[in-house]
């Protein structure tokens, strides 16, 4: 059978897209940021940061939250992206040594004022946290995301974003002990697709992510809005 379809290579097309991302975004790598005597953490990717430094941009939300600070790459993206309408981040790492190596490198980032680090399991941050946010990017320990999703969405404002990285372990090919995350991530995405409250699009970037907007919980029920045409 011929289709008409266009093909092509999926590692050339990652390897393109990075060519074309700002250079403050390529410059800004995982490497470097953590002390020698701290283990290298897991981070998005620069085509991801760019994506939610342009959802930052075009959203304008005032309060971000972040599950997962690692040593502060995401979230030195997002606050120059913040800076630029106003924002403020709030980011949560459960590990001080990480923690310290986030504060470090957002303060010579020149962020401080923008991102607030806070140290702590971030299970129990979420209980004593207003909801108030108009974006939040879930990048923290992927046995909590499916436990914790219920409680991200009570935490956004009608129409904000929630970002959720890594959603593609299911079909990768993880190294040894991560592999218990692919069923982790498998419970976690079929658990948004059903979300009557949340739209959600998977996108091929980086090791997956997700971008899930909050919605009316009538929405897409399968019943027409009574202001929409009786035909459609």
């Amino acid at each position: 059978m011929t289709t008409d379809r266009p093909t092509y290579d999926f590692e050339r097309a990652h390897q393109y897209i990075e060519g074309l991302l700002p250079d403050y975004i390529r410059r800004l790598q995982q490497e470097g940021l953590l002390p020698e005597d701290v283990p290298a953490q897991p981070s998005i990717g620069p085509t991801v940061a760019q994506l939610v430094d342009v959802l930052i941009l075009a959203t304008k939300p005032r309060n971000v939250l972040e599950i997962g600070t690692s040593a502060g790459y995401s979230a030195i993206a997002m606050g120059k992206a913040l800076r630029q309408v106003g924002g403020k981040l709030t980011t949560v790492e459960i590990d001080p040594r990480l923690a310290h190596a986030a504060r470090n490198n957002i303060k010579e980032a020149g962020l401080s004022d923008i991102i607030d680090v806070i140290v702590n399991d971030a299970n129990l941050v979420l209980e004593g946290v207003p909801p108030h946010f108009g974006l939040i990017l879930q990048d923290g320990t992927k046995d909590d995301y499916l436990r914790m999703l219920p409680r991200l969405i009570e935490l956004l404002e009608m129409n904000g974003l929630l970002i959720t990285d890594d959603v593609l372990f299911p079909v990768m090919s993880l190294p040894g002990k991560a592999k218990r995350y692919q069923y982790a991530l498998q419970l976690y995405n079929e658990a948004l697709q059903g979300r009557p409250d949340m739209q959600t699009v998977w996108l091929p970037i980086g090791d997956g992510v997700a971008i899930s907007v909050k919605t009316p919980t009538n929405r897409f029920k399968g019943e027409a809005p009574h202001d929409w045409p009786c035909d459609l």
